[in-house]
């Protein structure tokens, strides 16, 4: 969450910041008047406790009916102000929660991912003197893709890699992670699935961005994760981290589950968007200094852009727009990698800074010059297998074939999927 004493100060440019993201600038009055109650209630509080100190002082002895009497008074109305503070102050919580984050002021204002903004790109799209196939259909004629069967078994959204494909797909993952232990990064495979309180610590339960988007099992106070994100940035929660092991870099493998609530009839063809899929991303805990950390999120998205580029897949880097921003991000970079079986550029990878929002909410801290302060915690995608129908769009040939990139080759041993 966002710090109230920004809310106090500038509440103008907080409402601001509201309207830029589709959200309401009444929630910003609503938290300002619930302040002012609570901090009036606070002060009769703690009024009330130092009458009780000093009355505690006063005792000589037995102490008589007459401050027995004042003692019993005190004591009830300190409960009724303290029942009413804790009250107010939860309900406090509840709205600031509800609030996103502070977006950076180089980030473009817009209504939703339409808006976003070319950053860079890398490569003209592929061009072939054939018409190209998109990956289902590769996919069925090389036999290794296969959603039919997995309607079958599993219904819509699903599908399964298999024989050369499965090669493929394991080959993709283990090129990227080892690529990031390379660059000192500490693997991480994290759990499936998180406590309730963890996800809502994360900040994105209450955003349109992943609103129902997860799947749940309430009595199991349990929740699948929707990316590694959300079991490995609670990993260092209520935790005071050692400034001087600043940037703590990891690079986590996990297979992620989303239910894709409102994207009904959209991407149902093939795997693009699925209820479930496997992942390696990057998060890192860095020092609380908005030019480190927002260089840091340009150092994620350069490994983001060479491992792309490694496996010879045309890209777009846009600039997310603030109605595009999932609740906790500061910024976000979006990698658009070039599909053209579908003649386009569709989402691969994401990159983004959440400054200390979530560590906020999860009480990440770091000393500072003798005070505690909240890092800033920044997450990136490094593959996904959107990645890997890219690489099988891309690298086909005029006979149906799939063309396996060198880099690849150690991990597969094998350079081409063929009919056989």
């Amino acid at each position: 969450m966002i710090d109230i004493n920004l809310i106090r100060q500038q509440p103008e440019l907080v409402k601001q910041n509201l309207i830029n993201r589709q959200r309401s600038p009444k929630l910003v009055d609503q938290i300002l008047e619930i302040d002012k109650l609570r901090r009036s209630v606070l002060t009769q509080v703690e009024e009330l406790r130092s009458q009780q100190n000093l009355l505690a002082k006063n005792f000589k002895g037995k102490p008589t009916d007459d401050q027995l009497k004042e003692a019993t008074d005190l004591k009830g109305k300190l409960k009724v102000q303290e029942t009413e503070l804790k009250e107010l102050e939860e309900k406090q919580n509840n709205i600031l929660k509800e609030l996103p984050n502070m977006v950076a002021s180089d980030v473009p204002v817009g209504k939703d991912d339409s808006e976003n903004v070319l950053f860079h790109e890398f490569s003209q799209p592929t061009k072939f003197d054939f018409k190209p196939l998109d990956h289902i259909d590769l996919g069925e004629k090389l036999d290794i893709i296969d959603v039919k069967r997995a309607a079958k078994v599993s219904g819509s959204r699903f599908g399964y890699f298999k024989g050369k494909g499965a090669v493929l797909e394991m080959a993709v993952m283990n090129f990227a992670f080892q690529k990031l232990i390379q660059k000192g990064f500490v693997g991480m495979i994290p759990p499936a699935m998180v406590k309730i309180e963890s996800e809502e610590k994360m900040g994105y339960t209450s955003n349109k961005n992943l609103d129902n988007a997860y799947y749940s099992f309430p009595e199991d106070d349990l929740i699948f994760i929707s990316s590694s994100e959300h079991s490995v940035v609670p990993y260092h929660m209520d935790e005071i981290l050692d400034s001087k092991n600043l940037p703590i870099k990891y690079v986590n493998y996990s297979t992620c589950f989303r239910r894709e609530a409102g994207t009904y009839g959209k991407d149902t063809r093939g795997v693009f968007r699925v209820h479930s899929f496997n992942k390696v991303e990057m998060n890192v805990f860095s020092t609380p200094d908005y030019k480190i950390s927002d260089a840091m999120c340009l150092e994620l998205l350069s490994i983001e852009e060479e491992i792309m580029q490694s496996l010879e897949i045309p890209y777009q880097v846009v600039k997310a727009c603030t109605g595009d921003l999932p609740q906790p991000n500061r910024r976000m970079y979006d990698i658009n990698s070039w599909f053209p079986g579908q003649d386009t550029f569709r989402e691969t990878q994401s990159c983004s800074n959440c400054g200390d929002y979530q560590a906020r909410r999860l009480n990440i801290k770091t000393k500072i010059e003798g005070k505690n302060e909240y890092v800033h915690i920044l997450n990136a995608t490094v593959i996904t297998d959107r990645a890997v129908i890219a690489i099988i769009e891309n690298h086909q040939q005029k006979d149906g074939s799939i063309c396996i990139p060198k880099v690849l080759q150690p991990f597969t041993s094998f350079d081409i999927i063929e009919t056989t």
